[in-house]
């Protein structure tokens, strides 16, 4: 197997980490919030649009920071 061909299978793709930042948007932020936030993820890089609370948009940028595979976090969300 070639080394780009493994890097690869060790990666996971962008459908995935989306599914992952759909979870932790569900899990860390109020009802409200979730309903507010919209996620696209390209080639392993999140943008975050929408509009939440300072609190709550901290908070969800800090969990999808940590999460395997992220390259990078565009916040582009709004105070609400």
């Amino acid at each position: 197997m070639r080394r780009d061909a493994l890097l690869q299978a060790l990666i996971r793709d962008d459908a995935g980490i989306r599914s992952e930042v759909e979870s932790r948007i569900e899990a860390c932020c109020s009802p409200g919030d979730q309903d507010a936030v919209e996620v696209t993820v390209h080639d392993g890089i999140v943008a975050l649009t929408g509009r939440m609370t300072p609190a709550g948009a901290g908070r969800l940028v800090a969990e999808v920071e940590a999460i395997a595979d992220v390259v990078e976090v565009k916040n582009l969300l709004t105070v609400a």
